[in-house]
């Protein structure tokens, strides 16, 4: 699979990107400002290897030498103690522990908006709820790495949760990968006057969240509410008149008809700048730009050259 856009994929090939991105450690390769590991194995181990340690330290190295490296089970067990075990062991290829299938689970959902296949249609909406609740028991018991790889993938899929139910709060980290930008990104949109995100105490409120996703084309919007053998389609604004494409500035402000100013649109780099009379004159030149740029008043109203950081679609009024 060269690509992982949400476009025409299936999912099941929405399950088969997420082991693929896991086994060779990034996501959403060359489509992502954020590319990121999901490969959670070595915070495993690092867990395993505390726990297993305190074991010796308490009940005796000897003795529970050979209980403890009975304990891993699945493929690929290499060695005589677990500490051999432990040297080449990817616990990311071991769906035969409860605590890996669940982190797997997590992923398939958080990131891609997908069950596992065995789920059948009319389970799902329990299950998912029954995710949530797993997925903070493992939490509070095993203690993950604030921040890491685990503690990642259980944010993303509450935060896909929030997002499905539109209610509760979605974290920046979460948004971020959710939208395919960088956390920066999002905090820059957050800070501009006019921002699509409401801010919450832990990050953006899911109803924010969700309405400006669904414009992402990065975004995988949920699809497990639907049978497994139907295709995606890419996320609709329910528009009904005539759409066109204008350019979004970092901090989430647009190129719009409201700038004109003394009659005129001011669009170019500085000292390349042109003016146009017209808006749709202004948007036509706008798309011929490698960067586009136009000049549009601040918060205190002064006006400024800003940088198109991506693009949106919306109807023509």
């Amino acid at each position: 699979m060269t690509t992982t856009l949400p476009e025409n994929m299936t999912a099941a090939d929405r399950r088969q990107a997420w082991f693929e991105n896991e086994l060779t450690g990034y996501a959403r390769s060359g489509t992502s400002e954020a590319p990121m590991s999901w490969d959670y194995g070595d915070e495993i181990i690092e867990i395993l290897t505390g726990h297993f340690l305190a074991l010796e330290k308490i009940l005796g190295a000897e003795e529970i030498a050979g209980p403890l490296f009975t304990l891993l089970h699945g493929p690929d067990v290499e060695g005589e103690t677990w500490r051999e075990t432990f040297e080449t062991y990817q616990p990311t290829l071991t769906q035969e522990w409860t605590g890996t299938l669940l982190i797997d689970n997590a992923g398939i959902y958080g990131l891609y908006g997908v069950t596992p296949a065995e789920i059948a249609h009319s389970d799902r909406a329990s299950w998912v709820e029954d995710l949530a609740r797993r997925l903070a028991a493992f939490r509070a018991d095993v203690h993950p790495v604030p921040g890491g790889v685990i503690d990642r993938i259980t944010n993303l899929a509450l935060a896909r949760r929030a997002i499905d139910a539109r209610e509760g709060e979605v974290d920046l980290v979460s948004m971020a990968l959710l939208g395919g930008v960088t956390e920066g990104r999002v905090r820059n949109i957050l800070s501009g006057s006019e921002s699509p995100l409401e801010r919450s105490a832990q990050g953006v409120t899911a109803v924010s969240a969700a309405d400006w996703l669904k414009g992402r084309k990065e975004y995988f919007a949920s699809i497990w509410q639907m049978p497994n053998e139907v295709t995606p389609e890419p996320p609709s604004a329910d528009f009904t008149g005539e759409v066109i494409f204008v350019p979004v500035a970092g901090d989430g402000s647009t190129f719009g008809p409201e700038l004109a100013r003394n009659g005129h649109y001011t669009v170019g780099a500085k000292g390349a700048e042109v003016q146009y009379t017209t808006f749709d004159a202004a948007l036509a030149a706008l798309h011929r730009m490698d960067t586009p740029r136009w000049r549009r008043p601040n918060p205190a109203g002064n006006w400024g050259i800003v940088s198109g950081r991506d693009w949106k679609r919306i109807e023509k009024k």
